[in-house]
């Protein structure tokens, strides 16, 4: 998030020094500051303005983060033959044109651009430009075990940490691919927090964590987002017919969510609400938002409401909660697998983007959800439908940080 401070001093010398790096610095700050018509109109105003290649690049850049999608396309494709005698640049570059792409509902133009950057050369830019000083040594020893178009039959794989929570929970999907295609063993990286969860999800996967040794015994290496491309070949395809994350059965949830959710057993409707994101991605701080904006649903939709938002909850959001007596369940909650089984027993899950969003798509469970309108990619341009969960529906701003309609719209059809 950006502090007042820092958007002062970021404007303070846009006007004395007019130029498009400190532009580029004024639209970001703009942007964390969560200022989108003073960011969108600043970036329009240098889109003719910028010519260097670079520099231009990072203008699109801005433009995909604060959702003007076509302006960012032309310009990303106009810069990239420009620079692709500098492979970090030019990595840099492809990767966002097909991020831009996916978003357009360009499925197929983006995959063919997305695609080969999951092979070993470009994973080799990849690790460098995510390395700090962008020493890559340490990815070096294992260039060519990367997974992209090689048999995986009788091979030991290694699926490493990418991504958050979320990510993994949305892409666990294509471990049955990797056994469908006789993968011997699959390990896989997974945070502590969920590692109870997939224990019990009868996935085929060996668990380990961040200190797993074995990288040098496995035959390939691959993350999360290289199975995405090379086994989601169209929007559709393949698809998740059914819950893919297992639950075992007789599990006991605290005492405290029990007696919660007991003392909210008059039949009504019972939701759960997700707000806000603990992480900072590019999206952000769009992604989230304020509590006060459920504050109408709140007041006016028959239903019990639970909160599943996790981190500590400011006075303000406190007193809401109180105000409208949402039961905070949130503090008890142990683990991914607590919460997979307190959506079991709720009617729905409404969330922004995260990964108790995820969580209820894998699980098959009823969730809504609200997304900015500058969002992950992988929503596609897709409104309502969402072909990766048959459970979900979404609801999209039409205007970036204006989530009105959008609780309008989930409070009508609650009530209707």
């Amino acid at each position: 998030m950006s502090s007042l401070n820092d958007l002062t001093a970021a404007y303070t010398l846009y006007q004395q020094e007019t130029h498009i790096r400190t532009a580029l610095d004024l639209i970001r700050q703009l942007h964390l500051a969560g200022k989108a018509e003073d960011a969108i109109d600043l970036a329009l105003k240098w889109s003719e303005r910028a010519q260097e290649p670079i520099a231009r690049a990072q203008l699109a850049y801005y433009m995909s983060c604060l959702g003007m999608l076509a302006p960012a396309e032309a310009i990303l494709q106009e810069v990239l033959p420009q620079v692709e005698l500098d492979d970090d640049t030019y990595y840099q570059v492809r990767l966002e044109l097909s991020i831009v792409k996916y978003c357009l509902g360009k499925f197929y133009e983006a995959r063919q651009l997305q695609r080969p950057l999951h092979s070993s050369r470009w994973s080799e830019v990849w690790s460098r430009l995510g390395s700090h000083n962008r020493d890559n040594s340490w990815f070096l020893p294992y260039k060519d075990k990367v997974l992209y178009d090689q048999p995986v039959a009788g091979k030991t794989i290694l699926i490493t940490s990418e991504g958050g929570a979320g990510d993994l929970l949305h892409f666990f999907r294509y471990v049955k691919n990797l056994q469908q295609e006789g993968a011997a063993q699959i390990y896989c990286q997974v945070p502590a927090a969920m590692q109870s969860l997939i224990a019990h999800s009868r996935l085929p996967i060996v668990i380990v964590d961040h200190s797993f040794v074995g990288m040098d015994s496995c035959d390939i290496i691959t993350g999360v987002f290289s199975l995405f491309t090379r086994y989601q070949k169209s929007p559709y395809f393949p698809s998740a017919d059914e819950a893919y994350i297992g639950l075992v059965a007789h599990y006991v949830l605290p005492a405290g969510i029990q007696e919660k959710l007991a003392a909210r057993g008059g039949g009504r409707r019972r939701i759960g609400l997700v707000w806000r994101s603990e992480t900072r991605v590019r999206h952000e701080p769009f992604r989230s938002m304020d509590l006060q904006a459920l504050a109408p649903l709140l007041a006016s939709v028959d239903a019990d409401f639970f909160s599943l938002q996790v981190g500590t909850l400011s006075e303000i959001e406190k007193q809401l909660l109180e105000q409208h007596h949402v039961v905070d369940l949130a503090p008890e909650l142990r683990s991914f697998e607590d919460s997979a089984h307190v959506l079991e027993q709720l009617d729905l899950l409404l969330t922004i983007d995260s990964a108790p969003a995820h969580l209820a798509g894998a699980r098959q469970r009823p969730v809504w959800l609200m997304l900015a309108q500058s969002c992950d990619y992988r929503w596609y341009d897709c409104q309502r439908f969402t072909p990766w969960y048959s459970s979900m529906r979404l609801y999209r701003q039409a205007a970036l940080g204006d989530w009105g309609a959008v609780v309008a719209a989930i409070s009508a059809d609650l009530s209707s």
